[in-house]
Parts: C-alpha cells; sequence; structure tokens
C-alpha cells in the first residue's frame, strides 16, 4: 500500500565475524553497532596496519574497509591482505 514501509526482522549467522576497518571513531562505533545487532561478531582496527596482522590472524566472513586512512590505507592494506591469501589459501 502506498505510504506504508514494509519491514522485516534481519539478522545474520553468528557464525559471521566481521572485520571493521576504520579510523574515524563515529563512524567505527556505528559500523559496529550496526552489525552486532545483526547478530555478527565483529573486530576492529583503525588503521591498515592493524587490518593485515588481524586478518593473517584470524578468518573473517567479511572486511569492511575504509579507504583513506593515516599510515597504511585501505587500498594498501588490501593489497597485503589478498597477497597474504595467495600464499595461505585463504579468502575472504
Amino acid at each position: 500500500a502506498e505510504g506504508k514501509l514494509a519491514t522485516r526482522s534481519s539478522s545474520v549467522d553468528s557464525n559471521i565475524r566481521v572485520l571493521v576497518v576504520e579510523d574515524n571513531d563515529l563512524m567505527r562505533k556505528l559500523a559496529v553497532r550496526q552489525l552486532e545487532g545483526l547478530g555478527a561478531k565483529v573486530d576492529v582496527a583503525s588503521n591498515g596496519f592493524d587490518a593485515v596482522e588481524l586478518v593473517k590472524n584470524g578468518q573473517y566472513s567479511l572486511v569492511l574497509m575504509d579507504c583513506q586512512m593515516p599510515e597504511m590505507d585501505g587500498f594498501e592494506a588490501t593489497v597485503e591482505i589478498r597477497q597474504f591469501e595467495k600464499l595461505s589459501g585463504t579468502h575472504t
């Protein structure tokens, strides 16, 4: 019907593990709150260096990567993660 919004209950498999890589504290907290509200397990990194290390030491279903960060940006971090995945045989 016109003017009505369809709503549905949204949740994700509780085994889904997400890495949020964001240098902005407010945006990081917002993403974590939304993802945890859906049932995901969430880890955070505030720069590309930390993101690469976390991916090397854990298994993630999804990585949400900010592209513009100090130290190592999201593009550089993604290249390193993909190189690691080639060597380890894993894929995110």
